[in-house]
């Protein structure tokens, strides 16, 4: 896998949200919206899997930028550091999914990073006016911890990045979660990253209160 180093100066974070394209688009508008609200935003390194879609995007300009994972590390004013990763699309192969967690997991390791979540939609037929929200996690504590926030417990399977990753860190020694916003997956679902949005700030604050 190819990748571009942005920032070379070592840097830290409190945390990293799996913000990638998903039902609904949840994961992607949610790391778009954090990112809108930062404080400052510095963009540490992009990775190219090779089996993200085949498309490349192009400027007014003309220019032309290849399908790749972005991480970002946010300031919020609230927390030392947020590390969102976002992209164009998610790998589409097996080999390439596993590939982007391992070294997602490295830079969380070189980075000080404590919890990594994955952010995505949870597909229903019909959605409320109150988007409810669900979580799962490897660590009991963090499950509670959710659920004393309201959030609903995840049964199931959870395709693609937002369980992937955070289910491998856990080997690694980090506390992980899995947070799913309710959507009828059409897309964008701008409602639920809103949702996702709060939901994820809330239970970052429950999180690191605790120090």
């Amino acid at each position: 896998m190819l990748e571009k180093v942005l920032r070379k100066e070592a840097w830290t974070a409190d945390c990293m949200l799996i913000c990638l394209p998903g039902i609904g688009l949840v994961g992607s508008l949610t790391g778009e919206l954090l990112m809108e609200s930062a404080v400052e935003n510095i963009p540490i390194l992009e990775l190219y899997p090779e089996s993200l879609l085949y498309v490349s995007v192009t400027s007014r300009e003309g220019l032309i930028t290849p399908p790749k994972i972005t991480i970002n590390k946010i300031s919020t004013g609230e927390f030392k550091g947020i590390t969102i990763v976002r992209g164009v699309s998610q790998p589409t192969t097996q080999f390439n999914q596993y590939e982007l967690a391992r070294r997602l997991i490295e830079v969380a390791e070189e980075s000080g990073i404590r919890i990594i979540i994955g952010i995505g939609g949870y597909a229903i037929t019909r959605v409320g006016e109150k988007r409810r929200v669900y979580i799962s996690s490897t660590n009991w504590r963090i499950s509670m911890l959710g659920a004393s926030l309201g959030f609903l417990p995840l049964r199931g399977t959870v395709v693609g990045a937002a369980g992937l990753i955070p289910g491998l860190a856990s080997l690694h020694g980090f506390d992980s979660a899995c947070i799913l916003i309710e959507t009828n997956g059409e897309s964008p679902d701008l409602a639920a990253a809103k949702t996702a949005q709060n939901s994820v700030i809330s239970f970052l604050k429950k999180y690191f209160s605790k120090d």
